[in-house]
């Protein structure tokens, strides 16, 4: 009887738009004295008061929001006495800029045309300004005259440094855009017309990822009605509903809806703005804390006036099918080591099943070349169901195991092929492939090392049995006697239109091989020698020299001399 696997084939940012350069200040010459009134006096002249050019934003400023301005310095409140004109020159205010000094250029912010110019969205604090240090007595009026003056010519708001006049003021540029943004420590404020593309853009992110964790939580919360909130209507309602039951029933764990990329691909649907996400479905099975396995879905994402709903929900990306609990309602049997699902239907099956299941899994830990899984994870399937989750299999197969996601296999057995009885070795032999294979694309599952892929499995699921009982001998022999079989375990895949026995055969074939490998260079060095042929895509002509101690034809002519002493041919 053939098991029968299947070859499943298998944002930044945009930059905060910085001002244009912009020439320095500087302080054309000024009178001293104030025309009408009596002369001041003043102490010894000032070093040469001058501001420097003006900064760029930093890049943790958001460029929603718009800077405070800072008031000017006040004037003394203490009157300065006067003294006599001629014995007191006036200072030196060659830098000090006239009160007509012209403005600053204006900032040419250029037009942002695609989404990947993404503003931040991260909290930004909120920038403190500085109070001006209060002067000495003998300060000028005219000095803090002219720059409040400055202050109103120059679009930009002044930090004035505490340290005295030796420490340079600093000028933050103003917001490139008009529209007011929400608290700094909140979500981007919602676009308004006019606003440049990236505002937009920024919202719907925002909106979108805020949805996503919402989701999350609430699917940690077992609270259904908070997990759908964001869906738009009622078909995909149902459809998400029979998502989150199934993972419930499965014990999924620490599930965490994160955005892989985008948003993207914006467009007007009825006026409203609709963006694409590709959303990270990650989560573990029972256990509270894993290393998550990790599935991708693609979503649409339309605003409204109640904000972005969920308008569409896919499948698993793959090229294989339908996962079992994105399109079935399951029930699950959970124990230590295994979780056995299925329809409704099955659910007594399953139940009846998981003692064999935790056995099974108990000899595959023993083999695990990769991480070991949390839980061996088995789907049993009714007529329909076995034409349909992961896309299907063929009809001589009675189970067979297929990557679920990028760390994980599954297995698939066709309930109405096994009985009780059959049913642990079958799930053995299938978890042999998860335990070998967790995650693998089976990219040469149909090629030079099917025999490998499938002895080791049946290796495993004759854990700890002498070969001389092993199940498949008579098939083997028969092989060896009809079909001139010289020992090319590279060629030893059936075609898929073989009779069964001949199915049969190979498989057994495939299994004395490794045996052989086992027997004669050791249990070690096979599993080693598998984990860099079947996980890492070594030749087996470039590890056998390294790892088993000989060339690759001395092992295949030396395990077919094994094989026909095994089965008697």
């Amino acid at each position: 009887m053939a098991y029968g696997d299947i070859d499943p084939t298998n944002a930044g940012d945009p930059a905060n738009v910085p001002p244009a350069e912009q020439p320095p200040l500087t302080t054309p010459p000024a009178d001293a004295a104030v025309p009408g009134e009596p002369p001041l006096a003043v102490p010894p002249p000032l070093p040469p008061f001058t501001l420097p050019p003006l900064a760029a934003p930093p890049a943790a400023v958001t460029p929603f929001a718009a800077p405070p301005i800072a008031e000017p310095p006040p004037a003394p409140t203490e009157p300065v006495p006067a003294a006599p004109a001629t014995d007191v020159p006036a200072p030196d205010m060659s830098d000090t800029p006239a009160a007509d000094a012209p403005a600053a250029p204006a900032v040419d912010l250029p037009a942002v045309e695609t989404p990947e110019m993404r503003p931040v969205t991260e909290d930004v604090a909120p920038i403190d300004v500085v109070p001006a240090p209060k002067r000495k007595r003998g300060l000028l009026v005219g000095l803090v005259v002219t720059l409040v003056l400055v202050l109103l010519a120059v679009p930009a708001f002044l930090v004035l440094g505490s340290g005295g006049g030796d420490e340079p003021a600093t000028a933050a540029a103003p917001s490139p855009s008009a529209t007011p943004a929400a608290s700094p420590t909140g979500p981007p404020a919602s676009p308004k017309p006019g606003d440049p593309p990236y505002v937009a853009f920024g919202w719907a992110k925002a909106s979108i990822y805020q949805s996503l964790t919402d989701m999350s939580t609430a699917y940690e919360a077992n609270n259904l009605a908070g997990f759908l909130k964001p869906v738009a209507d009622k078909k995909l309602r149902a459809e998400l509903e029979r998502r989150f039951k199934s993972l419930r029933a499965m014990k999924v764990t620490n599930l965490q809806l994160t955005a892989d990329s985008g948003p993207f691909d914006d467009k007007k649907v009825g006026g409203w703005s609709e963006w694409g996400v590709t959303v990270a479905i990650n989560h573990c099975f029972v256990v509270a804390t894993c290393e998550p396995d990790r599935m991708l879905v693609d979503t649409a994402w339309r605003d409204s006036p109640s904000g972005y709903r969920l308008v569409k929900w896919s499948g698993v990306k793959d090229l294989r099918g339908p996962q079992p609990w994105e399109v079935s309602n399951l029930t699950a049997a959970v124990g230590s080591r295994a979780i056995v699902a299925a329809p409704k239907a099955l659910a007594s099956r399953a139940r009846s099943f998981l003692p064999a299941a935790e056995r099974a899994a108990k000899i595959a830990d023993k083999y695990v070349l990769g991480r070991k899984p949390d839980r061996y994870v088995i789907y049993l399937a009714g007529p329909s169901d076995w034409k349909k989750w992961f896309g299907g299999s063929e009809d001589w197969a009675i189970g067979f195991a297929i990557p679920a996601s990028e760390e994980r296999s599954d297995i698939v057995l066709r309930a109405e092929e096994i009985s009780g009885g059959y049913a642990e070795s079958v799930m053995k032999h299938e978890m042999g492939h998860v335990a070998t294979l967790a995650g693998r694309d089976y990219r040469d599952y149909n090629g030079e090392n099917w025999w490998l892929t499938e002895g080791i499995a049946e290796y495993i699921e004759w854990d700890g049995r002498s070969v001389g009982s092993y199940d498949r001998k008579l098939s083997s022999r028969k092989f060896l006697r009809e079909k001139s079989y010289k020992g090319d375990l590279e060629k030893l895949v059936p075609d898929d239109d073989a009779p069964d026995w001949q199915i049969d055969a190979a498989y057994g074939l495939a299994y004395y091989a490794t045996r052989c490998v086992a027997d004669q260079y050791g249990h070690k060095k096979l599993m080693k020698f598998a984990d860099q042929v079947l996980r890492n895509g070594r030749p087996s002509e470039a590890e056998s020299p390294v790892i088993l101690g000989a060339d690759w034809k001395t092992v295949s002519k030396r395990c077919l001399a094994y094989t026909k002493q095994k089965v008697g041919a």
